[in-house]
Parts: structure tokens; sequence; C-alpha cells
């Protein structure tokens, strides 16, 4: 999310970039591998989602709406041995099933704010509602979530929930609180009963924060599930991201690296047992102990988030197009791997997008992204003028030829829709979103929600 917020602040000056109606320029945000298949992979982008079902070699896309999301929000994912793919939307928690549509799962409207699978394929959600603030969990593929716990209260938000790769009976669970005159209350937790009740972990040493602070844990060894690593964000209140280190499951922390970036900093504890850290534009680095001692890589791609397959093979979200005027340099591709950490490899390319998932005639895919809809036309097509892709399985001419845009948000939800001639898309002429915008957003998805609940 801190990154999203960064980029949208500098995407008025991405003159030279594809830019979207939501104010971003097109990035890959997160990449999540199928519980037991490296060859199926699925990316959430700021234009949608990309999936592949063999290795990176062909990538198909979904827009925003088939998922039930749009604007600037970013959908937490997770995809089970199942071939299922769960969805935090604006409507609950999402599941699809059978590669197209995405339903409803037993929370209901419920705003869940994070989802999770563990080594054991047990399924987790995080209820970050006015009426509910529970951690869930489900044993049969997310069909029912008997088991819940409250850690917190109702209205607490959720900002990680993760689940130890050596034992699935870990977890842990930060976020925070707002209350009275205290601006933020930090929310560290850990259960070590697979989720049936949750302890405070401490917050000691974990210092400074701010009030624009979020926590998020973003590693845990493979082999010891005492060790992880949690992230704070904007420690100075307008910079300073820094990872922090527990080896005795959030007894006590240890600041091992700050770095003061406008994109986030991207933190990765590898399956070999070293930890990597990068930017959009400050560089990588590489540490062997995952210690305060760091080293440079140098021939690392610009680095938006990280994650690693079952092989401990890394992937990272890099710079599909150049920012001149941010400085930062093309890597040509919207996804790049590593085994190394010296040689890095593309897997996608915007450009080489093979077209739409191919759904049947009735479902949202179909009828709201591939064609035209609600006076617009074609989301796919306009996809194809902005990113430059190159293969045609749609025919974006006529009705589907790009023309129209939305604003912000889902025609459903209140977008508001530009019409403007052939060629529109090419370029958006808005400026970037204000500070404000950006400081209601989230409330507004959520009382929009709250809204549908009536």
């Amino acid at each position: 999310m801190r990154s999203a917020l960064a980029s949208l602040v500098l995407v008025g000056l991405l003159a030279e970039a594809p830019a979207f109606a939501n104010g971003r320029d097109p990035y890959t945000s997160t990449i999540n591998f199928k519980r037991g298949s490296n060859n199926d992979i699925l990316a959430g982008m700021t234009f949608g989602l990309v999936i592949t079902h063999d290795g990176g070699a062909t990538w198909e896309w979904m827009c925003e709406r088939a998922v039930g999301y749009g604007g600037m929000y970013d959908p937490d994912y997770a995809y089970s041995s199942s071939d299922a793919v769960f969805a935090t939307t604006f409507d609950g928690l999402k599941v699809m099933r059978d590669r197209c549509s995405y339903n409803a799962t037993p929370p209901g409207m419920t705003f869940v704010s994070k989802v999770e699978i563990g080594p054991d394929n047990a399924v987790y959600f995080a209820a970050a509602d006015q009426n509910d603030g529970k951690i869930y969990k489900s044993t049969n593929d997310g069909m029912t979530f008997p088991t819940s716990a409250a850690p917190g209260q109702a209205g607490d938000w959720w900002s990680s929930l993760a689940v130890a790769p050596s034992d699935p009976s870990r977890v842990y669970l930060t976020g925070y609180r707002l209350v009275g005159t205290n601006p933020k209350q930090f929310l560290l937790f850990k259960s070590i009963d697979g989720g049936a009740s949750f302890s405070a972990m401490s917050m000691t040493n974990i210092t400074p924060t701010s009030a624009n602070s979020i926590i998020e844990v973003v590693g845990i060894s493979s082999t010891n599930a005492d060790e992880l690593y949690i992230k704070v964000t904007f420690e100075n209140g307008a910079s300073g991201d820094s990872i922090y280190k527990s080896t005795n499951a959030g007894g006590t922390w240890t600041k091992i690296l700050t770095k003061s970036s406008n994109f986030g900093l991207a933190f990765l504890k590898r399956k070999d047992g070293t930890c990597i850290a990068g930017t959009r534009e400050l560089g990588a680095w590489q540490s062997s102990g995952c210690t305060s001692t760091w080293t440079d890589l140098t021939t690392a791609p610009h680095i938006g988030c990280l994650a690693q397959d079952s092989n401990g093979v890394v992937f990272a979200c890099t710079q599909n197009y150049a920012s001149p005027q941010l400085g930062i340099t093309s890597d040509e591709y919207g996804i790049m791997k590593t085994t190394d950490l010296v040689t890095w490899t593309g897997v996608l390319r915007y450009q080489d997008i093979k077209g739409p998932v191919t759904c049947a005639a009735t479902t949202v895919q179909a009828e709201q992204c591939v064609e035209p809809y609600n006076g617009q036309s074609s989301v796919w097509c306009c996809l194809v003028s902005q990113l430059g892709v190159t293969s045609m399985p749609v025919d974006c001419t006529g009705d589907r030829a790009c023309f129209g845009v939305i604003v912000d948000g889902l025609p459903s939800d209140g977008g508001t829709v530009v019409t403007k001639p052939k060629g529109c898309c090419q370029n958006s002429t808005a400026g970037p979103p204000t500070l404000l915008t950006l400081l209601v957003a989230l409330p507004l998805l959520r009382r929009r929600r709250r809204a549908k609940e009536k």
C-alpha cells in the first residue's frame, strides 16, 4: 500500500510512461505462486491482474471489475493448491475456482484486509470491519471458516497476516487501532495453536514510529518459526522504512536496515537463509546473516516487490517502462527473476501479454472487461493502446475501440465515466491525486462497502 501511495503522489511526473485513469503508472504490485506449483503465478497489477500457467511463457489478463475492486485499491491474493484464488475486494473476500469468476465466500460482505494460506493449506482471513475484527480459519479450502479468534476488536485494521513455513501452528498478525486522542495504537500478535488463540508480541526497540506508520510482517525463516521480520513504514512521518528482526518470536526486536525511498522498501527472507532488500530508485542489497551488514547488489533491477518460488528462485516487481523525470531507467520487464542475485532474467513484459482470460459470455470478465460496457469501449482494447500490447486476439475496432475510461471506481460503485475521442487512451492528462484524496481513499472504500450492506 505504501509504495502505491508514493507512486500516486509522483505519477504526475511520469510523462513518458503510460498512465492510467486511476492516476498510477502501470506497475506490478504483488507476485503470488500457487501452492505446490511454480508454473502457476498470479501477479497483481495497477491495471488488474495477470496470470500464467506455464511458468511465465505466456500471460493473460483480468480487469479489476472481474475481481471486484477499482481505483487505487490493491487486493491481497492467496493461491491455493486446488487452483482457487482468494482476493480481498470491496464486497468482502471473494474466490475464483473456475479461472473466470470471483464469487462470494462465507464471510459475505464483511470487509477483509488480509488473506493467507499456511503450509498445511489452511486458509486464514483477517476481518477489518466495523462489526468484526476476528481472524478466521478454514481447513477445507475456504468452503467454511468454523475457527475464529479475537486478538483485537471490531474496527481494528490488520495490515499483515503470516504463517510460518516450518510450523503451520505459528501465525503472526500486525495491525493498528485508532483510539481517542492517540492517532494510532499498534497491534502485534502471535498464535502458537494455528489461530485458535493469540497473545501480544512486544514493541521493545521498535522506534521511531509515526502516526503514518504501518507495521507489517515481511518475512519468516523457512526453518525456524521464531525468526521473523517486520517492516515499519514512514518512521519519521513522511519518510523512512526500516526492517526489524526477532529471533524469539516477537519477544524483542533489532533494527537491521533503514532506507528512505519514495516507493517503499521491498524485503525477502530467502529459503537459503540470506536476506535481500530493494527499492525502485535507490538500489538493492543483500545480507548473508540478515544482520545490519548489507552489500550492494550492483546488477539488480529497480525493485518494487520481492517473492520466491518453492525452489528459492527470487522474483521481483520491476520497471517495465522508464521514468527519466525520476531518474528510473527501464528494466524492460515488469517481472524479473534470478537464482544468483547477479543475473536477472525477464519473466513478464507488459507488451507481451497474450490477451484477456477467455471466459463465458455471461461472466464479468467477458461482459465488462473485453466487451463494451456502460457506454465505454473495451477495457482490454484501451489496455492494448496504453501498454503497447502486440498480441491482437480481440478485434479492437468498432464498438471496442478505445474511447472511454473510468476515472475512479466501478460504475456500480459511483465511478465517473468520461467519454473522449478515439485515441484517448495513449496518455492521461489528469494531474496526480491530492494528498487529501489519498488520505480519504480507504475510509471511502469502507464506507461504500457498508452502504451496499444496507
